[in-house]
Parts: C-alpha cells; structure tokens; sequence
C-alpha cells in the first residue's frame, strides 16, 4: 500500500531531521566553548611577558630567602661551638640544568673558603652533625639521627657546647638522637638518657641502660629499644632508648660502635659474618618500635637465606595484614622496613646513621648531590618548572588562537548551511499531519473493502437461501415426507431380511450338499449306535426347509414393497426437478434419501 511507504518516509524524514538539528546545536556549543577557550587564550597571551617576569622574580626571591635562612642557621650552631668561628656561605648555581650547593665560610675580605678542604676538623664536625639534622627534616623520613664519635675532631672543652647545640637543635625538629661517644656526656646536661658499657669484650661486654618504657606513647614513632644477642662481644644485651638525645658512652674498643654496626646492618643491609658472635650459629637484632610491635634482623652464615627481617606483635607472632606476611629473606632490605619504619638512605646517602669511618656528612659529595638531599634550590628548580610549563601553555595558546579561529570559520558555515532547519521541521510537520489524515482515510476505505467482501458473500449465502426455499416449496406434505421415511426404513428391513434369507440359502445349499452325499451311501450301511446326531441334522434341514419357503415369501412381498417404493420416489425426483428438496444437490431416486452422497456443489458454494 502506499500509506505504509508516506508514513515510513515522513519518520525516516523526521529522525534525520533531529540528527541535523543534535549536530546544529552541539556545534553552537562548540562555538560557544570555542569562542571562551580562544578569548582566554588570548587574555594569557596578552600578559605573558608580565607573568615571565614575575616567575623569574619569585625565582630570586625564593633562592635569597632559603639560602639567608640556611646560613643563619649554620653560623648560628658554628659559633655556638666554635664562638668566633667564620660565617657559614652558602652558593647556589646550576650545574648541567640541575640545582648545585656549595657550603663555604666567608672571610672578613669576603672571599670564600671550602668547608672540607680549607679548614679543620671541628668545623667540619660542627657544620657536617648540622646538615644531618637538616637532612633528616628536609627528606621527609624518619627524625632518627644516630652519630658514631661526630665529636672526634672537637676540642675537649667544646665538646659540651657541641652537644648542647645537638640537644636543642632535636628537641626543636623533634628528631631522637643517639650518640655514641667516649666523652662523659652525664657531666654535660641532665636531659641526656645515658647508657654504659661494662666488661670486657673478651669475657662479654654489658650494656647498663635504665627502662624508658615509661617516656613512651604507644603510637609515637621512634626506636624503644635495641638489643644485640650473639653480636660480636654481645651475648645479650639490650639498649634502651627515649624520644629525645639518647647517649652510649665508654672507653674505646669496648664495642659501642657495635649498635651502629647493628642499625646498618638492620636498614641499610651492612651485614657480614663478622657480625656473628664467636661460636654462635646466629646474630639477632631486635628493635622496639611503635604499638609494642617488635623488628627482629637475623644473621644466620652458610644458611640461605643469610638474612632475615620480620616484624613481630607484642604476643610474639609474626605480623599479617592485608595478605601480607612481614617476614622477609634475603640480602637486600625489603621494601616495607623502609616503609613502616621510614629509615633509609636518601641520594643513597646514609643520613641516619653516621660511619665511625667516615664522619664528613655531605661536604666531599658533589654540590648537585647535596642540594638534592637537603631540598635546598629544589624551589629553584620548582620555579623552573612553572617557567616551562608556562612558556609550553603559551605556546599552545598561541595553536589554539590560530586552530580555533580557523575551526570558527569551519563551524560558522556550517551552521550557515543548517538555517533552513526550521523551515523544514514546519515543512515536515504539515507533512506528517497530511500524512495521518491519508492513513486515516485508507483505514476506512480498508473498512469498506471488508464490508464489501462480506456483502458478496452474503448475497451468495442469499440466492443459495432463496434456491432452498424455492424447492422446499416443491415438497410434498409432510404426511407423504414421513410415509416415504416410513417406506424407505421398511425397505432397510427387507434389505436385512435379504441378506438373512441368501445366508439361509447358502446353508441350505450346504445342508442339501449333505443329503446328496447321504443319498449315495450303500445301502448296506451298518446301523449306527447312535443316531442322535443324525436325527438333529435331518430335523436341521426340515427347519432350513420351512424357513426357506417363509423367507421366499417375505422377499417376494418385499420386492413388491421396493418395486412401489422405487416408484414413488422416482416421482419425488421428477416433481424437485432431480434436486434435494433439503440442500438443494443433484440426487437419483436411489440416494434421495442418502444425504452423504450428494453432490458437495451446495457446500462449495457457499
């Protein structure tokens, strides 16, 4: 039909149609973003200049601020130690694109002199406990600072002013301070916590340290305790440590360096078989640590693995949690001592625990190397980076300027072309009410078909209605109707009665058969002992006989009664003009009444 097809392209019409119209108005979106995003390029563009100058300026300012803080810091601890000591300078410059620090003393005339190269030992110890305490903070790890002898190279008389300037400077960061050292310190300040070594190493050497458990919160982070089993001349002896300065002292090879030797081995992985006591199968080190937890390092030599590392609860047992297991093998710290406990080497510096061996803390490394541990010029460098990316979103300003107004244009014809949106929508909407008046109309003539189609069929239901009627009228009485029923039911009976009588007849046959054969016996025949059976056989055939006459004769009526009967419905036939009176079929007089056999002609028709 055509209805189906109009209306199919007037919806097909109407959904491309709001394609055009989402496309129309997300490029007047794009338009409007677009117009912003080139309008505040342009704004950035218009003060690049004002924006570099004022980065560059913060530059300097930063750099100024940070190294005048730095050097005040540093003279102030010098000359609290060493009283008349120089000026600590600091310079920074770049160094291959990267932040370099050079820590220098200035001299009356102004002039510069190298901290490590020109000048002696106290300084040197002085400035290098300093950059430490400063590294500590800056690194963001853990405030621990454990320092081997840092008072070799001071004068016995300065020595009280070095660690007095140790325990101001820790109470002030917060930083928990160990310091090994052969000095008397008790003599120096009241606040130390001191720890004594006894004995000999030979017969085993003894810790004598007070519980410090009491100075403790729970959740404070900071080292409990530390204690050595089976560590080269320690059988077993523990080291209890406070939150502030903590000092080991003694006379010298009496294994105070030892503890140092253990956190090494402990955070840095320093650990040799040297560590293990003589005789023994195995070195412990054990170090209490927040919420009563307990980090336990075992060296164990010709074993693998040859280094343990686990973390233990108060009850003893190793710590699970989040599916990890905190027990660890191998010769290499794992990664989570680093992360609970936050110990470790910055710049792969050791900036927690100090070398006997090597006292000078950052003065001998690069200048690069030191601005990087103590984040000194990394604002510098921070600045730079801003420089960089502003310089880089200038420049894609600059692209989206250029692109943008270009694409404008684009879009701007674009929408040009989509004007005539409007039009057509009213266009389309006349159409689809056109087009629903048609499918209306064609539902009714769809309607009259129908009625139509059933009209005929009616009319055709009517003149087969009109035929019935006309031969009903032909029929005879309904007397004559129910003596021909009657008539025809008798007929049905002699029918039956035929059928018993040629059945009496076959038996007759085979009966008379049988007398035949007993006429042709010998007359001789001898006499039967019993003649029953023979006598019900004769008087069988007497009664076959006698109802065979009476049969005759009921067939002889019959026919006669058939012969009427055929008759009389041949006379039926002829007066309905050879049609059923009742449906209307051609018929014989035999099957007038045998409503099965008629023609179907009726019933095709209809």
């Amino acid at each position: 039909m055509i209805l189906p097809s109009a209306t199919h392209d007037v919806t097909r019409a109407e959904a491309l149609l709001a394609r055009l119209e989402g496309r129309r108005d997300s490029i007047r979106t794009r338009v409007d973003e677009l117009t912003r995003e080139i309008e505040f390029a342009k704004g950035r563009l218009a003060v690049k200049d004002e924006v570099e100058a004022f980065i560059e300026a913060v530059h300097g300012s930063a750099s100024r601020r940070s190294l005048s803080a730095f050097e005040t810091l540093l003279t102030a601890l010098v000359q609290e130690v060493l009283p008349g000591e120089k000026p600590v300078a600091l310079e920074l410059s770049t160094e291959r694109g990267l932040a370099s620090l050079d820590i220098c003393v200035r001299r009356p005339d102004g002039s510069l002199e190298d901290v490590l190269e020109d000048n002696g030992g106290a300084l040197t110890n002085v400035i290098g406990m300093a950059l430490r305490l400063i590294a500590v903070v800056k690194a963001d790890v853990a405030r621990f600072l454990a320092l081997d002898e840092a008072d070799c190279w001071i004068a016995p008389e300065r020595v009280s002013s070095f660690y007095t300037v140790l325990e101001d400077g820790a109470a002030r960061l917060g930083v928990q301070c160990l310091a090994v050292s052969h000095h008397d310190l008790s003599q120096f300040s009241g606040k130390f916590h001191i720890a004594r070594i006894a004995g000999e190493p030979a017969t085993g050497v003894e810790v004598l340290s007070s519980d410090t458990g009491q100075l403790w919160d729970d959740a404070q982070p900071g080292l409990r305790f530390i204690r050595l089993v089976n560590v080269q001349a320690y059988t077993d002896a523990t080291l209890h440590l406070g939150p502030g300065v903590n000092a080991l002292i003694g006379p010298n090879n009496r294994g105070k360096s030892t503890f140092i030797r253990a956190l090494r081995a402990v955070f840095y992985g320093e650990a040799r078989d040297s560590l293990v006591r003589a005789g023994a199968k195995s070195a412990i080190v054990e170090i209490g640590v927040a919420g009563k937890r307990l980090l336990r390092f075992t060296r164990q030599p010709r074993r693998s693995p040859v280094n343990i590392w686990s973390l233990h609860e108060p009850d003893g047992s190793v710590v699970e949690a989040q599916g990890m297991r905190y027990e660890t093998g191998g010769r290499n710290v794992p990664d989570w001592v680093a992360d609970l406990i936050r110990i470790r080497k910055v710049e792969d510096l050791d900036v927690h625990i100090a070398h006997q061996k090597f006292p000078v803390f950052l003065l001998g490394e690069t200048p690069s190397r030191r601005s990087a541990v103590l984040s000194i010029g990394q604002e510098a460098g921070y600045i730079r980076d801003m420089l960089v990316i502003h310089r880089e979103r200038c420049r894609r300003d600059n692209d989206l300027v250029r692109n943008g107004e270009r694409e404008l244009i684009a879009l701007s014809e674009t929408l040009d072309g989509l004007t005539e949106l409007e039009e057509l929508k009213g266009r389309l909407s006349a159409a689809r009410k056109q087009a629903e008046r048609i499918a209306m109309e064609a539902a009714g003539l769809e309607r009259l078909q129908k009625h139509a189609t059933q009209l005929a069929a009616t009319r055709r239901r009517l003149r087969s209605a009109e035929a019935r009627a006309r031969i009903t009228e032909m029929l005879p009485p309904a007397e004559r109707l129910a003596d021909l029923t009657r008539a025809v039911e008798r007929a049905r009976e002699r029918e039956r009665i035929g059928r018993q009588v040629l059945q009496l007849g076959r038996d007759l046959k085979r009966a008379q058969a049988r007398l035949n054969a007993l006429h042709g016996l010998p007359e001789a025949v001898p006499t039967l002992e019993n003649t029953a059976s023979a006598q019900n056989i004769l008087k069988r055939m007497n009664d076959l006989h006698a109802a065979s006459r009476i049969a005759e004769s009921r067939m002889l009526q019959v026919d006669e009664g058939l012969k009427s009967l055929q008759a009389e419905m041949a006379r039926l036939v002829e007066e309905t003009g050879g049609l059923c009176p009742t449906c209307g079929s051609p018929v014989k007089p035999e099957t007038l009444l045998d409503h099965h056999t008629h023609s179907p002609t009726e019933r095709l028709t209809a």
